[in-house]
């Protein structure tokens, strides 16, 4: 009997076990379908380098960004929906008796849709306008920025340190109204990084 009783026991304890080990799988692959569901973006890396245009002193962004549309953000683009959605720039000078002063600031707009017809998704950039036939290319596109000039030379004081800023976000007033409501309340649409904060300190000889 006793010998009965430990085996069923054991059983017990293996069938509690292999439960648990399932239960932790099944966890596991809801949590990852829904981070593939999910909408994200983050910023990689991003510099502020000298521009190439000698008669137009300053600097120009260049960045690189992860993002992923989510689900229901890619069945409205594939469903005709174009997408806009901008990177931001600011710069601020610190100033101990008020408010940060904004010293500079821009906008860069990307405009992404697809076209049933052609099979094609067409990317808009201030780089240029782009057809492409795989969803990913597009995204890879629009991921990478460069020489995006942001700054004059005369907008700021040679050696002194300033505070950049930037970020990749979906524009949600450009959706239509419908749109909008919905994204007010449905974390899918949530498309926008975080702000990255950086010191810029304009040297002189990087100018030249």
């Amino acid at each position: 009997m006793k010998l009965l009783e430990a085996t069923l026991n054991l059983h017990r304890v293996w069938r509690q076990w292999l439960w648990l080990v399932l239960g932790c799988v099944l966890v596991g692959h809801v949590a990852l379908a829904q981070a593939q569901q999910e909408s994200f973006t983050r910023i990689k890396a991003v510099k502020l380098e000298p521009a190439r245009n000698a008669q137009h002193p300053g600097w120009n962004l260049a960045a690189e960004f992860d993002i992923q549309l989510g689900q229901r953000l890619r069945q409205a683009l594939d469903r005709g929906l174009p997408l806009q959605f901008a990177v931001d720039f600011k710069l601020t000078k610190s100033r101990w008796y008020w408010m940060d002063e904004e010293t500079a600031s821009a906008s860069y707009t990307l405009n992404l849709s697809y076209n049933a017809l052609t099979r094609t998704y067409r990317l808009v950039m201030p780089s240029g306008a782009y057809n492409l036939a795989r969803y990913e290319d597009a995204v890879a596109q629009m991921a990478r920025v460069s020489d995006w000039p942001v700054l004059r030379k005369e907008q700021v004081k040679i050696g002194e340190p300033y505070n950049a800023q930037v970020r990749f976000r979906l524009v949600l007033t450009e959706l239509p109204k419908p749109f909008q409501i919905s994204a007010l309340v449905n974390s899918e649409w949530d498309l926008s990084s975080e702000w990255l904060s950086f010191e810029f300190t304009p040297r002189q000889e990087l100018l030249k």
